[in-house]
């Protein structure tokens, strides 16, 4: 993981800076520019693209010493390649500075679902601020091909979006393995790789754990633990991989998780929305104020005991505003019809 505060420091020309393809998409907050003018003291150090002079994290910044009158910014730059500094550009606004919404999490993680097909869902999810399952939903959806990881693909001249609207990280292929938090790359059909090894195990008994680990494609301590369940006759599948082989019950049944990740995937890609100011407040609002599942037990484990029924009122009053809206729009798709 790279350290933002160890790259190193520049004085860089505000009018060479590009503030495009942030993750944000609602785009600037005039506002929180202002509140960055007035704070006493000089801006904290941008981070910059060096390769492109792309401000990775910092944009409200650039704005503000604009405000400021200012020529120049203090900027740490980075020097690796534009997917990279997309993440590093996500991760540095959920951490700190003006926090990103629910939508533009969602529609970062997509994108570096795309163009990161290699990571595993749990990593994506620590540089985004999602949970694991969110990310799982997402990569379900995602219209990235299945492929061989490292397969050869032809290179685009930028790493940005054609004028039909595709995301250039579309073209990268999905993998057979994804690198975990850890550094350690695990393969995508871990539970077909198993039973395989199960059955070897059966028709090989003198065959020793490397062996069957070579003709499995695993490794040997996972040839270990399969020995060993189907020695006590059980699955040579972990109950967490069982789980994740069956389509989840969310992408079937209609449930809220599943829908409101599709929802805001697809109006992320509206260009009626996603080009307009109207539509990037829609989007900044809507990111604001969904809630989704994995987001309950943690807010209701917030709440003191003795504010329990304010806080009941209040989830209450939002869900008749919530239901307000969804009868006013469902009047005007019918009479769109």
């Amino acid at each position: 993981m790279i350290d933002i505060e160890h790259l190193p420091t520049e004085t860089v020309p505000l009018d060479v800076l590009r503030t495009t393809q942030t993750p944000r998409l609602s785009g600037r907050n005039d506002e929180h520019a202002r509140v960055l003018r007035e704070a006493p003291g000089p801006l904290p150090p941008i981070v910059v693209h060096r390769a492109t002079m792309r401000v990775i994290d910092g944009a409200h910044r650039v704005h503000a010493a604009r405000l400021r009158g200012a020529r120049e910014i203090l900027a740490r730059m980075f020097d690796g390649d534009e997917r990279d500094a997309f993440v590093l550009a996500v991760r540095a606004n959920v951490t700190h500075g003006l926090p990103l919404t629910l939508a533009d999490r969602t529609g970062a993680a997509a994108r570096i679902v795309r163009s990161h097909p290699h990571w595993s869902d749990r990593a994506i999810a620590a540089e985004t601020g999602l949970s694991e399952h969110t990310v799982a939903g997402v990569r379900r959806r995602s219209t990235a091909r299945a492929s061989q990881l490292n397969t050869p693909r032809t290179p685009r001249t930028q790493d940005a979006p054609d004028a039909t609207g595709a995301d250039p990280a579309d073209d990268l292929p999905q993998p057979t393995a994804r690198l975990g938090r850890d550094g350690r790359l695990r393969p995508t059909d871990g539970a077909r790789r198993r039973t395989l090894a199960g059955r070897l195990f059966a028709e090989r008994p003198d065959a020793t754990l490397r062996e069957i680990a070579g003709l499995a494609g695993i490794s040997p301590a996972t040839a270990r633990d399969v020995r060993l369940r189907v020695s006590r006759g059980e699955d040579p599948v972990t109950p967490r991989q069982r789980s994740a082989a069956r389509p989840a019950a969310t992408d079937t049944d209609g449930s809220a998780p599943a829908v409101s990740v599709a929802i805001i995937e697809q109006l992320t890609k509206d260009p009626s929305i996603r080009l307009s100011d109207a539509g990037r407040s829609l989007l900044s609002w809507l990111g604001a104020h969904l809630v989704q599942p994995d987001d309950c037990a943690e807010v209701i484990a917030r709440v003191p005991p003795h504010r329990s029924d304010q806080v009941a009122l209040l989830a209450r009053a939002c869900a008749q505003n919530w239901h307000h809206i969804a009868h006013r729009l469902e009047e005007c798709a019918a009479t769109a019809k």
